[in-house]
């Protein structure tokens, strides 16, 4: 599959800089049309009224007018002059119903490119509309970190979280036209199963699998000496210089994960690199 349409939803100029610049570059790499939706969230809220029905209350129509339409002359100030395929729309949506709402703008996109959702200066709308991404859409979602990177050439050494979920192998599929140039790929298993079906191979069949697509994979397997397993990815993602992570999303339940936390929650909460998820 090419990429021909990359999406990006943008709510806040300080801190999705980096996830619209990287979309911007992405779609000038692979000749693909960029849509970058500027949103303004309407605060819309329930009143009680004096006869004791309820009213739905338009609190802040204006002022989300006055946001989406802001972020729109930034983001059309930001893409590079080259890019001539592009759309930049303002949007405003009501508070209720934004993960559907949003699901529906973007959910036409072979790459949907998201600010990291957690961390300083980050707010709990790219929680929202990178849940909208996930959930909502069929298509892959990059993760782009608040560190600069150079997104004009693909990934030279990528690594794949790999736990032999539907999840995991989604984002692989998803992830080959991204990876395509990559020189290196690890397959990075923590504390793999003895019940899985795999347990005499670990990753093999997935290596298998890349090489058949002319990428150079290897497998390493690692035990969980530290607390979280997305702190024994990450440090390996850090010795082996990778540009890029690959890994399923939401591997439990949404709710379990929002309540408890778990390996996605930890990793978008600690990256340092982009990562590609898919569901």
């Amino acid at each position: 599959m090419t990429i021909k349409t990359v999406s990006v939803t943008i709510s806040d100029v300080a801190s999705d800089g980096p996830a619209l610049a990287a979309a911007a570059a992405i779609a000038l790499r692979e000749d693909a049309h960029l849509n970058v939706f500027c949103i303004g969230v309407d605060p819309v809220r329930y009143a009680d009224m004096p006869t004791g029905s309820i009213m739905l209350m338009d609190v802040g129509h204006d002022a989300a007018v006055g946001q989406s339409e802001a972020l729109a002359n930034w983001a059309r100030s930001s893409l590079p002059m080259d890019l001539d395929k592009s759309t930049v729309q303002s949007v405003v949506i009501p508070q209720m119903g934004l993960d559907s709402s949003v699901s529906r703008l973007i959910r036409y996109s072979d790459l949907i490119v998201a600010a990291k959702p957690y961390g300083k200066g980050h707010s709990a709308w790219q929680v929202a509309l990178l849940d909208a991404a996930l959930f909502g859409t069929s298509a892959p979602v990059l993760i782009v970190p608040d560190l600069a990177f150079d997104f004009a050439q693909g990934p030279a050494r990528v690594m794949v979280a790999w736990d032999e979920s539907d999840e995991a192998m989604s984002s692989v599929h998803k992830a080959l036209p991204l990876v395509s140039a990559a020189t290196r790929v690890d397959v990075v298993q923590v504390d793999p199963s003895h019940q899985s079906e795999e347990r005499s191979d670990p990753g093999g069949l997935l290596s298998v699998f890349l090489a058949r697509h002319g990428l150079k994979a290897e497998v390493s397997i690692l035990s969980r000496s530290l607390p979280k397993v997305s702190d024994v990815l990450l440090r390996f993602a850090r010795e082996h210089d990778a540009q890029m992570i690959v890994m399923g999303a939401y591997g439990h339940s949404r709710l379990r994960e929002a309540i408890l936390g778990g390996a996605t929650r930890d990793m978008l909460e600690n990256m340092e690199i982009p990562v590609l998820m898919s569901r």
